[in-house]
Formats: C-alpha cells, structure tokens, sequence
C-alpha cells in the first residue's frame, strides 16, 4: 500500500467521493471532444446466441436485439484523470483502514480478520463493476446517455480495476505473512480473470488517449450497444481489435452444467477454427461459474469467457489481422468519372473501400466521410478501411477532382 499519514488519507477519501465520477456530455458533445450530434445512431434487429459462424477463420459473438450504434472520439480529459487518481487512492485508503493501519501490531488472529475484512470490501466493489457497466450500457441502448457518458463510464470502470487489481497483489503479500492462508488462490485467479476484461486493450488505449496533453488529437473507436450487451471495435493499423459482451449470457447462480474440462469442450465446439488452429490455454474459474480459454495463432488474440451457467459466451475479445477477414459481400456504385467498391467482412466487421478512375481504373484519391465523421483519404491504392456503423449509414466520399458523393450503404 502506499504509506501516507491516516490524516492525508482522510483528506484523500473525502476528495474522491462519490465512488463514481461520470463526466456528463453537453447535448452537443459526445465523448470528450467528440460531436455527439453528427453521429447519426444506427438501428439493426439481430437475433443470435451463440458465435456467428465465419468460414476460415475464427467465430464472433454478436449482439442481440435491437442494436444502437455509432462511431465515437475521444480525447484529454480532466475528469477522465481526476477520476483515475482518486479511484486509486480511495482503494488504497480502505485498504489501510482495513488490514494495514493496525496490521503489524496485531496477532495472527487478528491479522487473518483484517484481511478478510478487506478482501471483502474488495469483492464488493469487483461485484459493482458489473453493475455499473451493465447499467450504463442498458441506458445507452435505450437513448437515456450519450457515448461520452458511457465511455466515462467504461474507463471508471478501467480506472477501478486497474486499483483493485493492486490492492489484491498488496493483500496478497499480507496474506504470505500469515501462517495459515486467509485467501483462496483459485478465488483470486477468477477475481483477475473478472479485472481483466475491464482493462482490455481498447480500454487502455481510450484511457491513454483521454490522459494525453495535446485536447486536439481524438481516439476513434465504433461503440454498439443493445439491452442484452455491447461491442466496442477499433482499428489498429493492420489490426481489427473487438470486443463483445452478452449480460444474457451470464447466470452466476445457476447450478454449473460443467464438469472437467467439458467447458473447453463447450468453447472449441462454438470457435471450431480456433480448435483447429490455434494454441489455447484452458483456465478454471468455476469459482465465479467461469471459464476462460486464451487462443494465440499468427497474430491472432482471443480471450473467450464462458458462463458455466448457460454455457454460452459471457465476454469475448479479438485482435486479428484485418487480411484474415472474408469478404462476405461486395457492393459497386459507379458515378460519372469514379467507381466505388466495397468489399464488407461478416459481423458489421471492417469495410475496405477502393475509389478508382471509372474509365482507366486507376486509384483515385479521395477523403471519405460515415455520417459526417471524416474517417481519413484513400491511400496510393485508392483505398481505406473503416469501421461501418449498425444496419444503413450514409457514405461521403469526395474526390481531389472536386467530384463529390454520398450514398446511403447497408449492412444488412
């Protein structure tokens, strides 16, 4: 822990109540310095419970129900950075009240209880993470808060798990000087396991970039949200990295329908390509009714939860190369002088776009727009790769010659 006097910490406590800050946006404003108003939110019906189905390469868990999407920026944020900071300290401040203020003056008997007592303060606010976020992604679905409420939300949530992940290690190396354990090492593995999926690397990346000094450069990044769960997606060069949670998918306190390794089983059987491809690792975590299998193949990263409850996908994330994608459907539109191609990959996944001459078919260089949010030019192959929003979007794309269009695109 870190050692400060009880009175700095008093101090500390008071600053950072509430347990939650959230940075509201303006009407006009979405995620800190992102334009709420020009992201025309995208409606789409999907109906699938377990992973859809890609052929040669791996599955992905999709959304439910009626799914509110769009693209979101993010930048310097001071709340952002007030939050992180007080969300440490006020960890840090239970912790020592808790199992460090007394702990080297007291017996065994009473260490053992002082860390008990805080083990238990950190369980609850593990528990509250869920809470938290579920709550705010339903909100979201439902139009009640803008993208930038619910990515405040999001890295709260970052910011207090990386915390609580710290005070475990500190907790743990207290439990050492005890000679009879107080803590279950398996219980800890699943509460790391539950931290790790709340400081994933879009996370990161939106908590780096909500830290940075210069407020101009933004984070862009797609968030999808129905009531059952969500998605958040980004591009990262050669990159697609996604991640999906299904709050449907998840039933704590059902009896476990799992024995051995039947859940790994379970999971090879929804993600056939990943079982046939990669090198996994299986990890119990049947104390919280959980599974996890991490699978590592040619660039390829996919960390699957599942819910030994309803033997389905709880959380899901990927990072794979954007080359590996098929495409599902391509789609032409010719115009005076230009022609666009659109080759669309499964799951509302990545979009590349080839603007060419119509007559020479020559790559022609233009700056193309989803919604009113300027996505970036073409490349010296006239083409560019991005992220389309849920269900119909509209697609500008100007042209260097002066030529300009917009087109309505669907996903479905």
């Amino acid at each position: 822990m870190n050692s400060a006097t009880p009175a700095l910490l008093a101090l500390l406590l008071v600053c950072s109540l509430p347990a939650i800050t959230v940075v509201a946006a303006s009407p006009e404003r979405g995620v800190a310095g992102g334009t709420y108003d020009q992201h025309n939110l995208q409606h789409a019906t999907v109906e699938q419970a377990t992973p859809i189905e890609i052929e040669n390469t791996t599955n992905q868990l999709p959304l439910t129900g009626e799914i509110r999407g769009s693209h979101a920026e993010t930048g310097a944020s001071l709340g952002s950075a007030f939050t992180s900071s007080t969300t440490q300290l006020q960890v840090d401040h239970e912790q020592y009240v808790l199992a460090e203020r007394e702990f080297g003056s007291a017996n065994e008997t009473e260490q053992a209880v002082m860390i008990e007592n805080a083990y238990d303060q950190l369980r609850d606010r593990i528990e509250s993470l869920n809470d938290r976020e579920q709550d705010a992604v339903t909100d979201h679905a439902a139009g009640d808060i803008s993208d930038g409420e619910l990515t405040q939300v999001l890295l709260h949530n970052y910011y207090e798990a990386t915390a609580l992940q710290n005070a475990l290690t500190e907790l743990e190396t207290s439990d050492d000087l005890v000679s009879e354990d107080v803590l279950s090492s398996r219980q800890l593995r699943a509460d790391r396991t539950i931290l790790d999926f709340q400081t994933t690397t879009i996370r990161t990346n939106l908590d780096a970039a909500s830290s940075m000094e210069d407020a101009t450069e933004q984070y862009e990044f797609r968030i999808q949200t129905s009531q059952d769960g969500y998605r958040l997606s980004i591009l990262d060069g050669e990159t697609y990295v996604t991640e999906t949670v299904r709050f449907d998918n998840r039933d704590e306190g059902a009896p476990n329908q799992f024995e051995g390794f039947e859940a790994n089983d379970r999971a090879m059987e929804l993600y056939p390509w990943v079982e046939e491809h990669s090198n996994t690792d299986y990890h119990d975590r049947s104390s919280e009714n959980l599974y996890l299998i991490d699978a590592v193949h040619n660039n390829r990263d996919i960390d699957i939860l599942l819910d030994g409850g309803t033997g389905e996908v709880y959380r899901e994330a990927q990072e794979v190369p954007i080359g590996s994608l098929p495409t599902v459907e391509t789609e032409t539109r010719s115009f005076s002088e230009f022609e666009l191609t659109l080759n669309k990959t499964p799951a509302i996944g990545p979009v590349e776009l080839t603007a060419s001459d119509k007559d020479t078919g020559d790559p022609a260089q233009a700056m193309v727009e989803v919604d009113g949010v300027v996505l970036g030019e073409t490349d010296d192959d006239g083409t560019i790769t991005y992220l389309p929003p849920t269900s119909e979007y509209n697609l500008t794309v100007n042209y260097e010659s002066g030529e300009g269009v917009s087109i309505q695109i669907s996903n479905g």
